[in-house]
């Protein structure tokens, strides 16, 4: 595969919103090609979770030092987050995502991030992805 091929293959995954000390938003995610995704009944999905992420974040020395910190400080449900799965039987990417994180602009950030094509995809809240924090962008 080519790397412009790879560069526009979907990926599926999870994601965080987070803020540095300093003020910035970042996008944190980990995600895999859609073609290496696992099963989880009519969908396909990246295979570990927010947990098990944020933990080997914890522990990970190849994160950038200023997000480590970030992560290190806080737990995994505290920033808004949400996850990418493939509807086999719909044909369509859905984005699940913390009720923060549905702006027009925030989408508009993530779906390329895991190249997402926008007329195949469809947003939603994920009750369970409800966080504490609020990154400045975003909101108070």
């Amino acid at each position: 595969m080519t790397a412009i091929a790879q560069r526009e293959t979907p990926h599926l995954g999870i994601f965080w919103m987070m803020q540095t000390p300093n003020g910035e938003v970042n996008l944190l995610s980990a995600s895999c090609p859609l073609d290496q995704a696992e099963p989880y009944g009519d969908c396909l999905t990246y295979g570990p979770g927010h947990y098990e992420t944020w933990e080997h974040w914890r522990r990970d020395r190849i994160i950038d030092p200023a997000l480590r910190a970030i992560v290190r400080s806080y737990e995994y449900e505290d920033w808004p987050r949400g996850r990418i799965v493939f509807d086999r039987s719909r044909d369509l990417f859905v984005l699940y995502a913390d009720r923060k994180l549905l702006t027009p602009a925030t989408i508009a950030r993530i779906e390329p991030h895991f190249h997402l094509p926008a007329v195949r995809t469809e947003v939603t809240s994920g009750w369970h992805y409800q966080s504490t924090e609020t990154p400045n962008e975003l909101g108070a």
